[in-house]
């Protein structure tokens, strides 16, 4: 008897979870089935879109790597040895020297994060599983956002070293 009312109680809970996947599914990431219809219908067109954001932002990766691999090695770090060389060096352009190649690092390593998340997503089938496309794509999106966060910290970084050097000029 009490095997078989596990059994019954294991069934249930399978054909629960079996039964209302839409439910479960809307409850975890907020979509309708109404807007998980239309991801299913227009996956084709989705999927193309994700490729060309893929190879846009791919592209964008690599001018903007080589970007700051520019500033750090050729400029920045240049700039610091030229005045530790002089006895001029000051903390504040050492310390955003180690701010800038930090946040450049945690760059990198956000894109690669968002390249693999946008990936998965691209490999999800949008029509059959629309629940785990939407799943997905919230992940590819904060990821992403991520990346923008880490963008615009550099940029910050590097109005702060431009205000320092004008300020270690004015003062020679």
């Amino acid at each position: 008897m009490h095997k078989l009312s596990r059994a019954i109680i294991i069934t249930a809970l399978i054909a629960g979870l079996i039964t209302a996947p839409s439910a479960r599914a809307m409850d975890f990431i907020g979509i309708s089935e109404e807007t998980a219809g239309l991801i299913s219908v227009t996956c084709g067109s989705i999927q193309l879109q994700l490729k060309n954001i893929q190879k846009s932002d791919s592209k964008m990766r690599v001018f903007l790597g080589a970007k700051y691999e520019f500033i750090l090695d050729q400029l920045i770090t240049n700039l610091n040895l030229r005045l530790v060389k002089n006895n001029l060096a000051t903390d504040d352009l050492a310390s955003l020297q180690t701010t800038f190649s930090s946040e450049r690092e945690f760059f990198k390593s956000a894109f690669t994060d968002y390249a693999k998340s946008l990936d998965t997503l691209i490999a999800t089938d949008c029509k059959s599983d629309p629940y785990g496309f939407y799943a997905n794509l919230l992940t590819a999106r904060t990821k992403r956002e991520a990346v923008r966060a880490s963008y615009l910290r550099l940029d910050e970084v590097l109005d702060w070293h431009q205000a320092a050097v004008i300020e270690l000029k004015e003062s020679l």
